[in-house]
């Protein structure tokens, strides 16, 4: 190196530049560091997986394990080649360790390995840097520990499954209507559902968090506490069991039952059971609770009424039979036997106690001379139903007898029912002799009169009670109740005031009128026609009674009040009016006795004499220039005397106010009479400003008579205005038919007065067929043109009154055809039809015709009440569609096969 330096030197000292450069390049040649090649003969017999990366980090070497983890040969890992082997999921992970090896940094980490034929397996990574070789940069050293890894993945997996399924059994639970609590050993608990925590908080308004403890929960209701710590105490000793439990609760610790009992606010079957973890230790205690109050309540209703029919049969005086169906083998009805009867059954049939029992139902028939009735009984049986009889019996023991016989069916046989019917037959026969005159008189009577038996069905019902509420006697008569005709909604506040009179409290068994006929009040009720108005009634009610005294039904007589109603109304319109006036009058009113004492005054007159009060005070002290008067009767006549006034003419007078302030006014006189007591009307006018009031008076009326000619010649503008609007508004301006608005209006209307009438209603859907090819052919205007021409045409063909054509949009049409049925309908469709076709305007690019035919879609309903109308329209629309499917030119009707 020394020697190379002396040469440079003497290159430069005889300046010989080329001998200069070359010195320095031998300099530079001999300073070069060489770089060997990287060993790679100790990885071949190498357990390991290895790849040595180039400064591009291209695989340069692999040894042969890592060919057999990949399934590739060597030559496809070479060069890019290795990355292919890894997993899709983890290459994005590996080329960042690539980027952090380029940078400098050794780096580890894990991914996958995936093969050609799909094998996974799990690889550790060791990135390093290396350094003074030619041909390798980085080396990468691959562990496999896919052993080792497996078992923890499926730990991991087996964990995620247990959570998952605890996550879907605690949803499970949650969702669940019934409670459900689980309690450790300690009484803590470890878990319960939202149907539990609700029940606690509504039962004793405890608030649930787990781990909270139960033996430390605040009841308020110590039998609860005792019978579910005593409970859970069993089940947390390894007892299973399960019970029907009540529960009190906080609220209900007060309240009893109608036998002094304390009353239950809910009743739960309980299963209490001990809880296992998976070593088969027990850990703690579950509990499933189902709600079974309502089921207890109609279980405990159901004995009470067994026990109350039990009760009713044994004490009853009909007769009565609990008759099981005998089948043959073909299953068909063969007979009848008695397995129940009660006391009274055994004199009918003459049959004895033991012997009743099996009887079979035609001997028993025949004992009575009845056999005629046995097809009754099969019938009732194989068709589910009642049936009453009432029949002269030819029962030898009971002969002359009249006899009202009901067969009902129940599950397997027959309930049968005799009721001796002999008394109120023969008076009702008796009534009858009577019935022509009876009826004469009460259809002569002017007032409606309704007669019911106890269970208010209609007994009675007279030509008066027809004319006011609409309806026949047959049609009522043994059928219905009265309460048909109290539908009203203001019926019920009527009942409400009822009750408040009598003190009486309304619930479902009340019946008003019953009450009242017992209490004979007369009071005002609400009556319904049969049409839907309502109007007042005055309504008496008594009770019937028969021959020995006892109520066999009620009568009602009521008289229609609307007239005096209304005059009740106008006279307290009047009276509210009057008040108004007095109150707002300028002049002074004032009424007094023919004592004179004043007894009211209106504001004015307070105002103009200055008194707080004038009711009480004599006239004379407004008067006081009059002098005394000592007459006791007539004062006040002798006063108006005096004054110079009576009631033919307005007088002046001068009177005095609370001040002595004297003031000049006219006074006008009149005699009335208020609630049966003559009295005067005294009218007095301030005349101070008599003159100047009376000239701007006439100024005013002047005025005024202008005013209101100017109001009169513009209301009669606005008038015609609003009539050309409204026109307008429900008129399209195109055809001059109706519009769509006016069109849903009349809709609306026609579909509720065919719901009240019960008459049909159809509508038509019509369409002028290719329409925009005729437009696009002829243009707008001669489309305008057309429908113009099919619209008179349209509006011809309707003849009656109530039917209606309207434009419903674009080239569609509609009709509204009342109280038409389907025929009906079809008759008008093809008259339109046809009116159509022959107005012969040309259409040669309609595929129906060479002329505009229109297709129609006819829908025909029985309207409902609180049924949307618009389903008629999308009746009709969906039969127009068909029409057009089917080719055009035609129509169809709603409900028709396609």
């Amino acid at each position: 190196m020394g020697v190379c330096a002396l040469l440079l030197l003497f290159a430069l000292h005889i300046h010989s530049w080329s001998v200069y450069g070359l010195f320095v390049a031998m300099y530079l040649v001999l300073r070069w560091p060489t770089h060997p090649m990287y060993p790679t003969t100790a990885y071949d017999s190498l357990a390991l997986a290895v790849l040595l990366l180039d400064q591009k980090a291209n695989c340069c070497y692999t040894n042969s394990h890592f060919c057999i983890l990949a399934s590739l040969p060597q030559e496809d890992v070479l060069g890019d080649g290795w990355l292919a082997a890894i997993h899709p999921e983890d290459q994005a992970s590996v080329l960042a360790a690539q980027i952090n090896l380029q940078q400098g940094f050794s780096c580890t980490i894990e991914f996958r390995i995936q093969d050609l034929s799909g094998h996974i397996c799990w690889v550790s990574c060791l990135m390093q840097v290396v350094t003074g070789f030619s041909n390798v940069a980085y080396q990468v050293i691959l562990f496999d520990f896919s052993a080792f890894k497996q078992p923890l993945s499926e730990a991991a997996a087996l964990l995620c499954e247990q959570k998952q399924k605890r996550a879907d059994l605690e949803s499970i639970f949650n969702s669940s209507k019934d409670p459900i609590a689980v309690l450790d050993l300690q009484f803590n608990f470890s878990f319960f559902n939202q149907a539990y925590a609700k029940l606690f908080f509504s039962l004793y308004g405890i608030v649930l968090e787990i781990n909270d403890c139960f033996l430390l929960c605040e009841f308020n209701s110590p039998d609860d506490r005792s019978n579910l710590i005593t409970f859970w105490g069993r089940a947390l000793q390894g007892e299973s069991f399960s019970a029907q439990s009540e529960l009190y609760g906080e609220s209900f610790s007060e309240v009893s039952d109608s036998q002094g009992k304390r009353a239950a606010l809910a009743v739960f079957d309980m299963s209490f059971n001990p809880h296992f973890n998976d070593a088969g230790d027990q850990i703690g205690a579950v509990s499933v609770l189902h709600d079974v109050t309502l089921a207890s309540k109609t279980k405990l209703a159901l004995l009470r009424s067994e026990e109350l029919f039990k009760a009713a049969t044994q004490s009853s005086l009909s007769a009565i039979y609990v008759l099981e169906v005998i089948k043959d083998e073909s299953w068909n009805v063969k007979n009848f036997q008695i397995i129940d009867v009660n006391p009274k059954g055994f004199d009918y049939f003459d049959i004895k106690k033991q012997n009743a029992s099996g009887l079979l139902l035609m001997d028993a028939l025949n004992r009575i001379n009845s056999s005629h009735l046995y097809p009754m009984f099969c019938d009732v049986f194989l068709n589910k139903k009642t049936i009453m009889s009432e029949e002269f019996s030819l029962n030898p023991f009971f002969y002359g007898s009249w006899f009202n016989y009901q067969i009902v069916a129940v599950s397997n046989g027959v309930v049968f029912t005799i009721t001796d019917v002999s008394q109120r037959k023969k008076s009702d026969l008796a009534i009858a002799a009577y019935s022509d005159l009876q009826k004469a008189i009460l259809d002569s009577a002017g007032s409606a009169i309704i007669v019911t038996d106890l269970n208010n069905t209609i007994r009675l019902f007279n030509r008066a009670a027809e004319n006011m509420l609409g309806y026949q006697a047959d049609e009522l008569i043994a059928k219905e109740k009265p309460a048909l005709f109290h539908q009203s909604a203001a019926v019920a506040d009527l009942l409400a005031d009822f009750c408040r009179e009598i003190g009486e409290e309304p619930n479902a068994y009340f019946d008003a009128f019953a009450q009242q006929a017992k209490r004979y009040i007369q009071r005002d009720w609400i009556y319904q026609h049969r049409d839907g108005h309502s109007f007042p009634v005055e309504l008496t009610m008594n009770v019937v009674r028969d021959l020995r005294g006892e109520i066999t039904g009620y009568m009602g007589i009521a008289n229609d009040i609307s007239i005096r109603k209304l005059a009740e109304i106008k006279l307290q319109q009047s009276e509210s009016r009057t008040s108004a006036i007095l109150g707002s009058l300028h002049d002074s009113v004032l009424m007094m006795g023919f004592d004179g004492v004043i007894r009211d005054a209106n504001p004015a007159a307070l105002r103009l004499f200055a008194f707080d009060q004038l009711k009480g005070r004599s006239l004379s002290a407004l008067f006081p220039r009059l002098g005394e008067i000592n007459s006791k009767r007539g004062v006040a006549k002798e006063l108006f005397v005096r004054l110079g006034v009576d009631t033919r003419r307005v007088s002046e007078v001068v009177a005095v106010n609370k001040y002595g302030d004297e003031m000049v006014m006219d006074m006008a006189l009149a005699v009335v009479e208020v609630e049966g007591e003559r009295v005067y009307i005294a009218t007095l006018h301030d005349l101070t400003q008599h003159k100047l009031d009376e000239k701007k008076m006439q100024d005013t009326i002047e005025e005024l008579e202008s005013l209101q000619a100017s109001l009169s010649a513009s209301h009669e503008q606005l008038s015609c205005a609003n009539s050309e609007l409204s026109r307008l508004a429900h008129m399209d301006g195109l055809t001059g038919l109706a519009n769509r608005r006016l069109f849903d209006q009349t809709l609306a209307q026609e579909w509720a007065r065919s719901a009240r009438s019960g008459a049909y209603l159809a509508l038509v859907m019509l369409d002028v067929d290719y329409f925009k090819r005729y437009n696009d052919h002829f243009g707008h205007q001669a489309g305008d043109e057309c429908l113009k021409q099919v619209s008179a045409a349209l509006a011809s063909a309707l003849h009656r009154p109530g039917d209606f054509v309207a434009r419903y949009g674009g080239e569609e049409f509609v009709l509204v055809l009342p109280n038409t049925d389907q025929d009906g309908a079809i008759q008008v469709v093809e008259v339109v039809l046809n009116q159509i076709r022959n107005l012969k305007i040309i259409h040669e690019s309609s595929d129906a015709a060479k002329v505009v035919t229109m297709s129609a879609g006819i829908a025909v309903m029985l309207p409902l009440l609180g049924v949307d109308s618009y389903c008629l329209v999308e009746a009709a629309d969906q039969a127009l569609y068909q029409a057009k499917h089917l080719g055009r030119n035609r129509y169809f009707v709603a409900g028709s096969k396609v």
